[in-house]
């Protein structure tokens, strides 16, 4: 009997290389909630006149911002939706707003607290509030060099009783309205910064060199926050940080909310490079950080449109980074 002839076993089929996970997409889903509910609007109006009309306004976009020129300087103000916000349905809870008098301009950028239900009113709030104190404090830019100092004093001061009455007025608790806040001033020669909570500032003199007024106010861990208007002691916070100084050879004054330092930590280091994409656009040799990918690689500040050029720039992308962004730069022109 012939021997069983037995077939070899089939070779295994090679193995299927894992697909790649899918990129997460991201929608963009307009707020179904108002921006400040409509029963507050006469409160708000109360302790800010005009602010709602163009807070709410520019709620309705993904990207705002604005620009003016003033005392041979000119000023680009840009604030994007974070992803995630946009996914979920929510408002941005950045704002920024800028100013110009004859002498000078204000600038604010602030952050709200993702953990307070109404910090978007917050950040607007605390904005608009300092930078049209600061304006009238100073009489349009009438007001001598010396008045600088007490008018950042004065509007830091109104923006915690604003915030204070509007919390009273409505009944919401404090921490509802939870807010960081950057400032910057210049009148008369004479540049003065204030802060309190996260964000960055870089002020950047001919030739290169950059300085940071101050580093942020954090707590013990990184995205803690120490301190949030109009938080009891934030106020006294946010007085203490006054510095100023001659404008002397500055050419760039730049402030950020944290979803703009965050994706360029360490800013210290970045900070630099930051500022060179914004004036000469993204090249090859460009020491961005690392896995950031940019958005937008032209000029923004020499953009026939800087506030469309920003707003896209703005639009970055880095992994794990989807906040909230804000950014104001002014430069000399």
């Amino acid at each position: 009997m012939p021997d069983e002839v037995i077939d070899p076993a089939p070779a295994s089929p090679p193995p299927v290389a894992a697909e790649p996970p899918p990129r997460p997409v991201w929608n963009t889903v307009a707020p179904s909630a108002p921006w400040c509910p409509d029963d507050w609007r006469a409160h708000l109006d109360a302790v800010a006149p005009g602010l709602f009309t163009s807070a709410s306004a520019a709620s309705a976009h993904e990207a705002t911002g604005g620009r003016m020129a003033a005392d041979g300087w000119s000023l680009v103000l840009g604030s994007r939706r974070g992803r995630l916000h946009a996914h979920r349905g929510e408002h941005r809870e950045d704002a920024g707003h800028l100013v110009h008098f004859a002498t000078g301009w204000c600038t604010a950028v602030a952050n709200g607290a993702g953990s307070a239900t109404y910090s978007r009113i917050g950040s607007a709030l605390a904005t608009f509030t300092f930078t049209h104190e600061v304006r009238e404090a100073l009489q349009h830019g009438r007001a001598p060099v010396e008045a600088l100092d007490e008018a950042m004093q004065h509007a830091a001061v109104a923006v915690d009783a604003r915030q204070r009455e509007f919390a009273a007025r409505t009944g919401m608790a404090l921490r509802d309205l939870r807010t960081t806040l950057l400032v910057a001033t210049l009148h008369a020669g004479r540049l003065a910064f204030m802060q309190v909570g996260d964000g960055a500032m870089v002020v950047r003199h001919r030739g290169g060199a950059l300085s940071h007024p101050f580093a942020a106010a954090t707590g013990d861990f990184s995205g803690e926050v120490a301190h949030f208007l109009p938080d009891d002691g934030a106020l006294a916070v946010l007085l203490a940080s006054l510095t100023t100084a001659d404008v002397g050879e500055t050419d760039v004054v730049l402030l950020a909310t944290d979803g703009v330092e965050d994706p360029w930590y360490p800013f210290t280091r970045h900070a630099a490079a930051l500022i060179d994409t914004l004036r000469a656009g993204v090249r090859d040799d460009s020491a961005l950080p690392a896995s950031l990918v940019p958005s937008w690689r032209e000029s923004v500040l020499e953009a026939a449109d800087p506030v469309h050029a920003l707003t896209e720039w703005l639009a970055f992308e880095k992994r794990g980074e989807n906040d909230d962004r804000t950014l104001c730069v002014a430069h000399v022109r």
